[in-house]
């Protein structure tokens, strides 16, 4: 019998992202493709793609729906949104060579270094240039400035467009012309790579934003915003925002695009106003009065004064004959003057409607935009539902708002009309003897769905124990849902006055502020969830005591003994001053428990085996808060939190957190004696940047720093009792294959991803086992490879030569060495010939010279 397997493979639904191409087309698909590619890895069942446009190619791919999404610059995504409806799912966040990231950007104008322009009207008869007439940040912001302050681009001698932003700032430096206009952050990415410097050139009249780290002299505006267009559905749409603003800055898909990651779409309203405030863009025509609209406008009058001419002449020939068609003409003029009139007030009034719509949309979005920043900071849901509601019920058309949260089958109702208190009820789901508008809830929650109701006149509900009525009503109820999910979290609905209802583009923000309320209240539950999971977790004092130290020895095997040691060091220091038993113990166990807030330390920093940077100190300062704050929580360990909290703060006021008042007196003494013993430890352990101190050296920097860092009297203490005390030996480095792999993460190469030049000289320095030998694989003529190809090229073969050499020799630890060679260790004897290495097809093909130099660990540790 045979038997046919088959296998059906489905192909990933590809979703097509159009990116406005500034440059050449290739440079913006090596800018965004790892965008492309972290999407399609974090969202399964999609290949996304990058599709590089023009401003007139993406225009058209958006009005033909060819495309299901658009990274754009701000001024050119008003634009489209305008005209095609486009909506925005996240903002890019820049960031500065330093580190610090912005959602924002504006404008600096520069002027040549020695020069006598010192401000905007010094401007006036000098030669200015600018990027292009539609770029935000390197024109029309300037422009805006220049208007606020009576300046016109006539008053300039000479004025240029230089078509980028680095043509301008050189013409500048070059005396080309006297001033510029760029866009944020484009001076200090030049002085970045090596093009300018800062001698070369001054900003006029300068700005200081807060956290904001560019030079600057306009008002700030939103960075580039990621768009979805309005045929893409909204489940794919939430995936791709979530996806984003999950980006991390350290990933490929961030460093290759030059950006921070991303962040909650931000309100672009204001850019909107510049542009219509400049006429430009979508809002050219606003306020011109061209001939062709005059003509088209006042037509029929201009046909009228013709006819009149025409019949005043014919008059003037005929009087005596056209007495009687006279009148007939001037009844006619007559009966056209009043249809014109007419058309005239139609179309006044249409445009008060107009102006009426976008005020009533532009004040839906205002109060949306004022709940989406209280929901960030409610911590509960009951402050989630009463700020929501209290802030819609403030908007001038809704008149009563409700919020349902479901619990086992019923809502939870809150519920407000204006100028009324909250009111709180409970209806059931399934019950059939509710209102109109509960009956129009209940839909919304059974068949998980908008509902759009318009209510009978006069309609009449209780609410509370006080009864209304509404006039011509509207009822919109949304299902709260968890995004990604069914699960439905409860209803929003809201009672409008509008008499048209309610907007679709109103409908599409309530809809989006229901999604944004349940990504709050599930935070909130799952916040709530994983505390009650913690308090169910711990039974009684001593389990819990146990099952701290547990956290802890799992998370790093160092900071287990290092507890131990320092609830030994605080014993000794308690008695040795006297302090009675009861506290001794409490020290001890707080001693055992002082490094708990480090489980909301991350991984890469606490686990790091090496010197911190200024920002992971700052995060692992965070620990004492975090563990008192733990602890202090429960009733049985106040006394140990309180012990903990401050067992970093120095006497002298000052260590972390900062006493408020800066007194001594301020601080436990249980404290002062665990900092000394927390210290001793530090100072007398093995850490792999650092040696450890001798007894005597460590004792010696406690006595020296008495009275500041120390309390007196526990230092004096220290002096005594701790001289003659045995010391542990320790070491951070691993001591097995599964802490050694761990222990390396944090020294990878980051080009070719094996280890680097820096963890190469720690495993010689510290080899104990001399069962180790060493290759090294030197590339001869790699520089002229360099030379013929690039050196993307070259990074690019480095790499395939590292994947070449762990694919062949996967029992060995593999380094990246000076650049361009690659070191081999293993830890078994191992024989490697330089055939075996030349006869790799990857030098085969490269025309590589790779020669292999062996060294046995065994005779002698090389000096590499």
């Amino acid at each position: 019998m045979i038997i046919f397997s088959f296998t059906i493979v489905f192909a990933d639904q590809i979703v097509k992202i159009g990116v406005l191409a500034k440059r050449s087309h290739q440079i913006t698909l090596e800018k965004y493709s790892s965008t492309a590619a972290y999407l399609s890895k974090e969202i399964k069942g999609y290949q996304f793609k990058i599709v590089p446009l023009s401003f007139e190619q993406l225009k058209e791919s958006v009005k033909n729906k060819e495309i299901d999404f658009v990274l754009t610059n701000t001024m050119y995504y008003v634009e489209l949104e305008y005209h095609y409806g486009i909506s925005r799912i996240a903002t890019l966040k820049n960031i500065s060579s330093d580190g610090k990231e912005t959602t924002s950007f504006g404008g600096v104008i520069i002027a040549r270094q020695g020069s006598n322009i010192n401000n905007f009207k010094d401007l006036k008869g000098k030669r200015f240039g600018a990027v292009d007439p539609l770029s935000l940040g390197g024109w029309v912001m300037a422009l805006k400035e220049f208007k606020d302050n009576h300046i016109d681009v006539n008053d300039f001698s000479s004025f240029k467009f230089f078509g980028s932003h680095d043509k301008v700032v050189q013409a500048v430096c070059n005396g080309e012309i006297d001033a510029g206009t760029v866009r944020s952050d484009t001076l200090e990415r030049m002085k970045n790579e090596g093009i300018i410097t800062s001698k070369c050139y001054k900003v006029i009249e300068p700005k200081h934003y807060k956290d904001f780290p560019f030079a600057v002299s306009t008002r700030l505006y939103p960075e580039w915003p990621f768009a979805k267009l309005s045929t893409t559905s909204e489940k794919l749409s939430n995936k791709v925002s979530i996806a984003l603003l999950k980006m991390s800055p350290d990933s490929q898909a961030a460093k290759d695009s030059n950006v921070a990651g991303w962040t909650i779409p931000l309100d672009y309203t204001a850019v909107h106003q510049l542009l219509q405030d400049m006429q430009l863009g979508p809002y050219e025509e606003l306020g011109k009065l061209t001939f062709s609209r005059f003509f088209e406008k006042y037509r029929l009058i201009f046909y009228s004064l013709i006819t009149i001419f025409i019949l005043v002449i014919s008059v003037l020939l005929y009087i005596y004959k056209l007495n009687s068609r006279l009148k007939e003409s001037n009844q006619y003029i007559e009966a056209l003057n009043a249809g014109l009139e007419i058309k005239v007030q139609e179309r006044t009034s249409e445009i008060e409607k107009m102006y009426l719509h976008e005020k009533y949309l532009k004040n839906i979005l205002e109060t949306i935009a004022d709940i989406n920043e209280l929901l960030i900071t409610s911590l509960s849901t009951g402050s989630v539902v009463d700020n929501s509601i209290d802030r819609l019920v403030k908007n001038e058309h809704y008149c009563y708002v409700w919020m349902g949260i479901e619990k086992n089958n019923t809502l939870e109702m809150s519920m407000q009309c204006k100028d009324k208190p909250i009111e709180k009820s409970t209806y059931g789901l399934e019950s059939a003897d509710e209102t109109l508008a509960f009956k129009l809830v209940q839909k919304a929650v059974k068949y998980n769905e908008t509902v759009i109701e318009r209510l009978p006149d006069d309609y009449a509900f209780e609410l509370g124990n006080n009864h209304y009525h509404c006039d011509s009503c509207w009822l919109i109820s949304i299902p709260i849902t968890v995004t990604n999910e069914d699960t439905i979290l409860g209803t929003l609905s809201v009672f409008s006055d509008n008499e048209d209802g309610f907007e679709p583009q109103e409908v599409k923000m309530l809809e989006n502020l229901s999604t944004d309320i349940g990504l709050a209240l599930n935070s909130i539950y799952q916040s709530s969830k994983l505390q009650y999971m913690e308090l169910e977790k711990i039974s009684n004092y001593e389990e819990t005591i146990l099952a701290f130290v547990n956290i802890i020895e799992q998370r790093d095997s160092y900071t287990a003994g290092h507890t131990i040691r320092v609830a030994r060091y605080c014993r000794l220091l308690a008695e040795g001053m006297g302090v009675d038993n009861d506290d001794i113990l409490k020290l001890e166990k707080a001693a055992i428990l002082h490094d708990i807030g480090k489980v909301v330390t991350p991984d890469s920093i606490l686990l790091k085996p090496g010197n911190l940077t200024q920002l992971e100190y700052e995060l692992i300062k965070e620990h004492a808060n975090a563990g008192y704050k733990m602890l202090s929580k429960i009733k049985m360990y106040k006394d140990l939190a309180d012990i903990i909290r401050y067992h970093h703060a120095r006497y002298d006021g000052t260590g972390y957190p900062v006493t408020d008042p800066k007194h001594p007196e301020a601080i436990p003494l249980l404290s002062y004696i665990m900092m000394v013993a927390d210290a001793f430890d530090a100072m007398t352990t093995n850490r792999i940047y650092k040696p450890r101190k001798s007894i005597e050296e460590a004792l010696e920097e406690i006595k020296l720093f008495s009275g500041k860092q120390f309390h007196p009297d526990v230092a004096e203490a220290a002096l005594k009792v701790l001289k003659n005390i045995d010391i542990s030996t320790t070491s951070q480095m691993p001591k097995n294959e599964l802490e050694e792999r761990r222990f390396a993460y944090f020294f990878r190469d980051s080009l070719t991803e094996v280890y680097n030049e820096t963890y190469l000289q720690i495993i010689l320095n510290k080899i104990i086992e001399k069962q180790r030998y060493l290759y090294q694989v030197d590339l001869k003529n790699f520089s002229d490879y360099n030379k013929k190809h690039g050196w993307k090229e070259g990074d690019k073969f480095l790499k395939q030569i590292a994947e070449r050499l762990t694919e062949t020799f996967p029992d060995s630890m593999i380094f990246r060495y000076h650049g361009d060679d690659f070191i081999l260790l293993f830890k078994k004897y191992t024989v490697i010939t330089e055939d075996e290495i030349k006869g790799l097809d990857i030098f085969k093909e490269s025309g590589i010279i790779a020669e292999l130099i062996r060294y046995d660990l065994n005779e002698k540790i090389p000096e590499l």
